[in-house]
């Protein structure tokens, strides 16, 4: 037995969308009203497709909400990413792959594989690269530093004082200093 779509084309083939019953339109804009609300907007412009695959596929309400969040999970990833990345203001694009260890036999490529696990982060250990110009210093700093982004490492704030701030230095006019050296002036500063 073959099954049909309404219209005469076979289940499964691209054709007509079955027309949606009122209630369930109702129900559908509420949903974009509600995730426009809860700001996911990518997962309100996958809400059509994931829809539809969930209906073609007939898949349960659990798994085409996973779909529909996953989406969104997987947008804002990308965001995270793309905006650590912006904010390290890192001088090039180089990843720990592009090094090219026959170049440079005397890098120990052991050693940069067990850098780029960033346990030394875990251990708050200090990497220092040292060797005269040309080797790729830089390149492998950027490209540890690239994959500590990727991972999700790091913050962009500062650590948390352990101590009180200082309090202010008072401005030098406050102090009764002059400019020139002969009277206090108003106008300085």
């Amino acid at each position: 037995m073959n099954a049909t779509m309404p219209g005469g084309a076979p289940a499964g083939a691209a054709g007509p969308v079955e027309p949606r019953p009122a209630g369930e339109a109702a129900l559908y804009q509420r949903l974009r009203e509600h995730l426009a609300y809860l700001r996911l907007p990518d997962a309100a412009a996958a809400l059509p497709a994931v829809l539809d695959d969930a209906r073609a596929h007939s898949l349960s309400p659990t798994a085409t909400l996973e779909r529909l969040l996953a989406v969104e999970v997987d947008a804002t990833q990308a965001r995270r990413l793309a905006s650590r990345t912006h904010f390290a203001c890192l001088p090039a694009g180089y990843t720990l792959a592009d090094y090219d260890y026959t170049a440079q036999p005397g890098v120990d490529e052991a050693l940069i594989r067990d850098l780029a696990t960033l346990r030394f982060l875990d251990e708050a250990a200090n990497i220092l690269f040292i060797g005269p110009p040309g080797v790729g210093k830089t390149m492998l700093a950027i490209g540890l530093a690239r994959a500590a982004i990727e991972a999700g490492t790091g913050s962009t704030s500062p650590p948390p004082r352990t101590s009180p701030p200082a309090a202010p230095k008072p401005p030098a006019r406050a102090a009764g200093r002059t400019c020139c050296g002969s009277t206090p002036d108003p106008g300085c500063w």
